[in-house]
């Protein structure tokens, strides 16, 4: 199902390494304090409040308040596995996902954290939830009226494939990585990553719930994103499937798709206007929250992992070779820049006079313009 290509480019977006641990190992060993840590492999950053927080490889999470000096100080954090996103709630309660199923939480602010959830338990409960479906399928089968059956036969088959999927899982261990996540408040959010990983709280990551049979996504693609823009939620994902929800992740419609190829972001500012971007340079706005689309001609074949939206409307997205499109609210490149390292990019982030991005050469800063 993967091609050469998707797998080189997911070995970057995920952080995907040789790991220096076993599984168990990673999942009990705390993060090593390291001065290195904002120069190291750094996958994804975000701002609450006064507060920027940066996520990357060996559980590395690290924070500033300063936002004019950027020095960094590293929260305690449980695990060594690498950590894909990270997500606040508010000042307080955040979140952070990687490898090995590892969900992480804290409740002061980001100082410290602890383990909501681990692959080897989201294993469990997933291969518990596919097996209820499972049974309930064959049920509804023995139960239906001939002009049933074929659609009920057709139901049975996908939660089959899903049954069997879950278990092999289960015996491989905590080898699925979360890559991302997204919380409507302090108690109810999702987790989602690869093979079709999507699970949801509603208690503060007290118990978790597997949401496989609510997309429409029957061969178990990976999840990449996750992402409210306006009234919507969406989903981005491998083979260019997307997914919108109205109701806060309870229901998903399967949405037409402009491109074939994997998704790994979404991003907008309400009004109707999404932009998504992913694999060689492709990139696709809409204008009516996702129910058409338009591509976007970047200028660029380098593959597209984050993204954030100026306030003058400005998307700019980042990828690999160290590039950075500025693309304007009429769809239009203004600007594209390349970093004389050329080191992938994963993700930027816009402060009030300069872009910060993230990825393989850790946390570096450039102007807003050419200008600066």
């Amino acid at each position: 199902m993967l091609t050469a290509v998707w797998i080189s480019t997911l070995c970057f977006a995920c952080g995907y390494s040789t790991p220096a641990f076993t599984q168990g190992d990673a999942l009990e060993t705390p993060a090593r304090p390291t001065e290195l840590a904002e120069h190291s492999l750094v996958l994804d950053i975000t701002r609450t409040g006064d507060r920027l927080f940066a996520v990357g490889e060996r559980g590395h999470i690290i924070w500033t308040d300063n936002l004019n000096s950027l020095s960094w100080e590293q929260s305690a954090v449980p695990v060594r596995t690498t950590l894909t996103s990270c997500f606040f709630a508010d000042s307080n309660i955040g979140w952070a996902v990687g490898h090995d199923g590892v969900v992480l939480k804290t409740e002061d602010g980001g100082l410290t954290w602890r383990t909501r959830l681990n692959g080897f338990e989201a294993n469990r409960l997933i291969e518990q939830h596919a097996t209820d479906l499972q049974e309930q399928a064959e049920q509804a089968l023995s139960d239906a009226a001939p002009e049933e059956e074929s659609a009920l036969q057709e139901t049975l088959e996908a939660m089959e494939y899903a049954a069997q999927d879950a278990s092999s899982f289960l015996e491989e261990g905590a080898s699925r990585p979360f890559l991302d996540v997204w919380f409507q408040n302090e108690q109810e959010g999702f987790v989602i990553g690869a093979f079709g990983l999507i699970l949801r709280t509603i208690d503060g990551g007290e118990s978790w719930i597997s949401w496989l049979d609510r997309l429409e996504n029957p061969y178990s693609l990976h999840l990449n994103s996750i992402r409210k823009v306006g009234q919507a939620l969406y989903i981005t994902a491998e083979a260019g499937a997307l997914f919108r929800s109205a109701d806060n992740g309870q229901t998903w419609q399967r949405l037409d798709s402009p491109y074939d190829g994997s998704l790994f972001g979404i991003l907008g500012s309400g009004g109707g206007r999404l932009i998504t971007f992913g694999l060689r340079g492709h990139a696709f706005q809409s204008l009516d929250n996702g129910d058409s689309w338009t591509e976007i001609e970047t200028g660029t074949s380098s593959s597209l992992f984050g993204g954030t939206l100026l306030p003058d409307g400005t998307a700019v997205l980042v990828g690999t070779q160290g590039v950075t499109v500025f693309i304007d609210r009429n769809g239009h490149v203004g600007e594209i820049r390349q970093a004389d390292n050329r080191l992938p990019l994963s993700q930027v982030i816009s402060l009030e006079t300069e872009l910060l991005t993230v990825g393989l050469g850790g946390i570096q800063a450039q102007p807003l313009t050419h200008d600066q």
